[in-house]
């Protein structure tokens, strides 16, 4: 298992961020969110996390795990910040983010701090989650809120103040604004037959087309 050691592997990463995501595929809108992260708040480094098996998500439309692994290899490329981990990949059963955020915590050293990195849509899910006043309240991370288009401000802002009052949490909104692209988006267009270049890293896509992926999606 990749990165089954943070700490050891990395001493000098200290604000680490934790790009999590079914990858279904990955595409150029968790490049811009990751880099748009990075830059803000400064982080040392974001760890691509592709989940195992999602709780939420038909299983019939998520490409096997392999698959996603080297397509997430592969959109490391893009980026000498970005890092995949396969952890929840190699977990048996469902995927839940409690169970990772104890993984990681427990491979920290004193002087580093994880960065969960969520947008909007999830900010409004979280209390939906698995164990997710532990997630809310036992500092194992600091979430990054990246706004997605359309999503009206003044309920995200409000959103961030309840959690805030109800769990003590705080959410740090990022001050960019994700692209307007979703995997959903790519395997839809794939499954008209249309080019996809403009939403996906060229090496995920040369991947995707060898291996004839979401053809008639």
């Amino acid at each position: 298992m990749e990165r089954e050691n943070l700490a050891a592997q990395e001493p000098l990463a200290r604000r680490i961020g934790i790009l999590g995501g079914t990858f279904n595929p990955p595409h150029l809108g968790h490049l811009r969110i990751a880099e748009q992260v990075y830059r803000e708040f400064e982080l040392d480094k974001v760890i691509v996390l592709p989940v195992g098996i999602p709780p939420h998500k038909q299983q019939e439309a998520v490409l096997s795990a392999g698959q996603r692994e080297q397509m997430c290899r592969l959109f490391c490329q893009e980026g000498a910040f970005l890092e995949l981990c396969t952890m929840e990949l190699r977990r048996e059963g469902y995927t839940y983010t409690i169970d990772t955020l104890r993984a990681f915590h427990k491979t920290l050293k004193p002087g580093q701090r994880i960065y969960y990195i969520i947008g909007t849509d999830t900010l409004f899910q979280l209390e939906t989650w698995k164990e997710y006043e532990a997630v809310l309240t036992q500092d194992l991370c600091t979430f990054l809120c990246v706004p997605r288009p359309g999503d009206p401000m003044h309920k995200v802002e409000a959103k961030l103040k309840e959690l805030k009052e109800k769990y003590g949490v705080k959410i740090l909104l990022s001050s960019g604004e994700g692209p307007d692209i979703s995997s959903t988006m790519v395997r839809e267009a794939l499954g008209r037959g249309e080019r996809v270049d403009a939403l996906v890293p060229a090496r995920v896509l040369q991947f995707m087309e060898a291996e004839h992926v979401f053809a008639g999606a």
